[in-house]
């Protein structure tokens, strides 16, 4: 039997990767409590958050690589502490359900992970970051926001923002459809531009001093407008 071997480093940690179709060792909930601010860090599971009939979060993957979970003053925050050597099977996921669709505010990073947000809103800022994943946004609601992923294909359907998102992968395509920017400004390095019937070999831009900007770049890969 061929196993496809994938090594993470982070820190002091190294993830095998082996990818044979296995069952996670546990899916349970770790936490029901209510929140208006989310903070995940983690090192080797995707992330997914979006609305649902209650405050909940649960894990599935490998019982050693467990998240924490801590709430003080309404803040969530889940960590995962990964150091040593951990052989995994398929991709560990946190799923996130909030009952409310507004946040305060919502922080996600995951080293090695996919991330997706939907039917969510934020009163601030938020920052999705991933070193290699995708990231999933379908109708998100924030008045600004960063997203990059160094590794992955950035995918938003219903972006509604007031001061313009900063989007940024190194070797992806970042595609973005019912969105409501005022201005583009657009980079790429190797690959094509395309902003509502308007193409572009390198760059693009267009009112980019008004106030609801978006600010995209990739090295490899497409950018596209609809």
């Amino acid at each position: 039997m061929l196993l496809y071997l994938g090594l993470t480093l982070s820190a002091c940690s190294i993830i095998i990767s082996n990818n044979n179709n296995n069952k996670p060792e546990i899916k349970t909930t770790i936490s029901n409590q209510g929140f208006n601010q989310l903070k995940v860090s983690v090192t080797a599971t995707d992330i997914s958050v979006k609305y649902g009939d209650k405050y909940n979060v649960e894990y599935e993957g490998p019982k050693n690589l467990k998240p924490t979970v801590s709430r003080k003053n309404g803040s969530l925050t889940i960590k995962q502490s990964a150091s040593g050597i951990h052989r995994i099977n398929g991709d560990p996921t946190i799923t996130i359900t909030v009952p409310k669709h507004l946040l305060k505010s919502l922080n996600l990073s995951t080293d090695d992970g996919d991330i997706e947000v939907e039917n969510i809103a934020t009163t601030n800022p938020i920052s999705l970051n991933t070193d290699d994943g995708d990231i999933d946004i379908n109708n998100l609601k924030s008045p600004s926001g960063k997203i990059d992923t160094s590794d992955g294909d950035i995918t938003i359907n219903k972006l509604n923002s007031k001061n313009g998102f900063k989007i940024n992968t190194d070797d992806g395509d970042i595609h973005i459809s019912m969105s409501n920017f005022s201005g583009y400004n657009l980079n790429v390095d190797d690959g094509d531009i395309k902003v509502k019937g308007d193409s572009s070999s390198d760059t693009f831009t267009q009112n980019k001093n008004s106030t609801n900007v978006l600010t995209a770049s990739t090295q490899d890969g497409d950018i596209k407008i609809k």
